[in-house]
């Protein structure tokens, strides 16, 4: 019966651990390229809650190179959070700031991404969000 039990527990812990990298999987991405001779794109997108609640635009850069990300919104529940080649850790979490603007110094060189969504009350009521996002990489 214990051994059930340990069994059971262990199982469920393999759950909850692999569920982060199966959620990640089901955020649609978008490469985001520069046109030659630039260091900077604009994009453009929806949010619509209950459907794509997140989207994330994947930027290449290097260790030591500047990013800014700036958003422009109607929505007062869209935010955009920047993640760090590899990791969930944000360098920015826009909730937690007082304007839509980041730049900061990045740590290492790969694929960064810049993760735009909805909070979780706008996306149960299905709300939609439109936003113009502008990112820049300078070294």
């Amino acid at each position: 019966m214990l051994s059930r039990i340990c069994t059971a527990a262990f199982v469920a812990c393999l759950t909850v651990v692999q569920v982060p990298a199966m959620a990640q999987a089901d955020v649609p991405s978008t490469a985001v390229n520069f046109k030659k001779g630039t260091s900077s794109a604009t994009v453009q997108g929806k949010l619509q809650g209950n459907k794509v609640e997140t989207r994330d635009y994947v930027v290449r850069a290097g260790a030591g190179q500047t990013m800014t990300v700036q958003m422009e919104t109607k929505s007062t529940s869209t935010y955009f959070n920047v993640l760090p080649p590899g990791s969930d850790e944000a360098l920015f979490r826009g909730e937690m700031a007082d304007a839509p603007t980041w730049t900061g110094a990045l740590p290492a060189s790969g694929d960064y991404r810049v993760r735009v969504f909805l909070n979780r009350a706008a996306a149960r009521q299905g709300k939609l969000s439109a936003y113009t996002l502008k990112i820049s990489v300078v070294n």
